[in-house]
C-alpha cells in the first residue's frame, strides 16, 4: 500500500499539456509517476531507439520468476534457456549502441 495519501492538481493550457505529455509517455506509462519524478529532480533518461526494451525485460523477468517458482516446488527440473540468452543477449547490443551513439 502506498503512503501517497495527498492529492495535487494544476492548470496547464492546450501547448503545456501536450509537452508534458509527449515528454511523459516516451518513458513512461502515466502522467503521476513522471511528473513526480521531474518535480523531485530525479535523472529521467530517455534514449531514442528503445522503445519496448523495457517491456521485453519486464517480460523477461516475469518468465524467469515463473520458472524459479517452479523448480522451486518441484514441478520442473531442468528448462532450456538458451532462446533467453540470445534475447537478453541482443537487448545488451540494442542498449550498448544506443548508449555509444549518445557519447
Amino acid at each position: 500500500m502506498s503512503n501517497r495519501n495527498y492529492i495535487m492538481t494544476f492548470r496547464v493550457n492546450d501547448k503545456e499539456k501536450k509537452i508534458i505529455e509527449d515528454k511523459a509517455f516516451t518513458k513512461y506509462d502515466t502522467l503521476a509517476p513522471y511528473l513526480r519524478d521531474a518535480a523531485l529532480e530525479k535523472d529521467i533518461f530517455v534514449i531514442p531507439g528503445l522503445t519496448g526494451i523495457d517491456d521485453e525485460l519486464n517480460a523477461i523477468g516475469n518468465n524467469l520468476n515463473q520458472l524459479t517458482k517452479l523448480a522451486n516446488m518441484g514441478k520442473i527440473t531442468c528448462v532450456d534457456l538458451t532462446e533467453t540468452r540470445k534475447e537478453v543477449a541482443r537487448i545488451w547490443q540494442l542498449l550498448n549502441s544506443s548508449l555509444q551513439n549518445l557519447r
